[in-house]
């Protein structure tokens, strides 16, 4: 069964990047100023993917410089295509990024590369799987010149919850995800009656300058590790972090849904912004298709 799965996603990858080839045939980004930071975690095999999502991104934004963190994978011939249609202002190595407080898989990488930029600048960060349909986005930009950190929402019309209610909310549930896991010892964190909470999604968030840095990543994690133990070693709590980091900010916010929404088997009508999460990605054949849509609006 896991090797039926594995073909099958091959394919589905194969079949995405035939359909979406167009994008190489694309203008090469017109950079505009040096903020925001746009950053994104990139592999060889999404190369393709990651051209129609930072395209689709920047020709909604109109501004920013672009940084990607090489996961050790990317060829010299994926360099030359990036150097011609990306233009960023730096490769940053994953291997280069590590805290030995922290958990050490990949998607961490993202938080550490982050935590250097919004020293000086808004930095964001950009999923590969993602892509922006609208040619505006009002609540980024109004974010961006706000100096306000968004996350990519779960549902409609969600706020900020605090820490001993999503506490309350997650010891109703069995689940032994490490996310879930988390948020049931949210009230045992140190000020967890002053401290808030954003179910949402990393795949696109956005975070202001000095919102945070490495050592409130070190600390949450000890603090983290000392309530669930090594189960934070786990893939989600990196995007845990993300959710606290930006509930916890100034004004933090968490982008409208639709408009801004995680693809779950249906396309939502005015939705500006998609972000095709794993088991979903290929679901339909939804998303290369659009992709193909994008691909070629823009060659146009």
């Amino acid at each position: 069964m896991q090797l039926i799965k594995s073909i099958s996603k091959e394919y589905n990858r194969m079949l995405f990047n035939w359909m979406v080839k167009d994008i190489l045939q694309t203008r090469p980004i017109e950079l505009t100023g040096d903020s925001p930071v746009i950053v994104s975690m990139l592999c060889h095999k999404d190369v393709l993917m990651y051209l129609l999502a930072i395209k689709s991104f920047y020709r909604a934004l109109g501004r920013g410089r672009i940084v990607i963190i090489n996961d050790g994978t990317l060829t010299k011939k994926d360099i030359e295509i990036l150097d011609f249609h990306v233009r960023p202002s730096e490769y940053v190595n994953a291997s280069e990024l590590s805290s030995p407080l922290c958990p050490g898989y990949i998607s961490w990488k993202k938080l550490f590369c982050i935590a250097h930029y919004i020293k000086d600048s808004y930095t964001i960060q950009l999923d590969s799987d993602t892509l922006t349909v609208g040619h505006h986005l009002p609540d980024v930009q109004s974010h961006i010149d706000t100096h306000t950190s968004f996350i990519l929402g779960t549902w409609e019309n969600q706020q900020p919850t605090t820490m001993l209610e999503t506490a309350q909310a997650a010891n109703a549930s069995d689940s032994t995800h490490v996310q879930m896991l988390a948020e049931q010892k949210f009230d045992q964190l140190a000020n967890a009656d002053t401290l808030k909470y954003i179910r949402g999604c990393s795949g696109f968030d956005g975070f202001a300058v000095n919102s945070f840095d490495l050592a409130y990543l070190e600390d949450f994690s000890q603090q983290m590790y000392g309530l669930i133990g090594n189960k934070w070693n786990e893939w989600g709590s990196e995007q845990t972090t993300s959710n606290v980091i930006v509930a916890n900010s100034e004004r933090g916010a968490v982008l409208p849904c639709p408009e801004y929404y995680n693809y779950w088997g249906k396309i939502e009508e005015g939705g500006n912004f998609a972000h095709f999460v794993g088991s979903y990605r290929y679901h339909g054949g939804i998303y290369a298709k659009l992709a193909r849509k994008i691909a070629r609006e823009l060659l146009a």
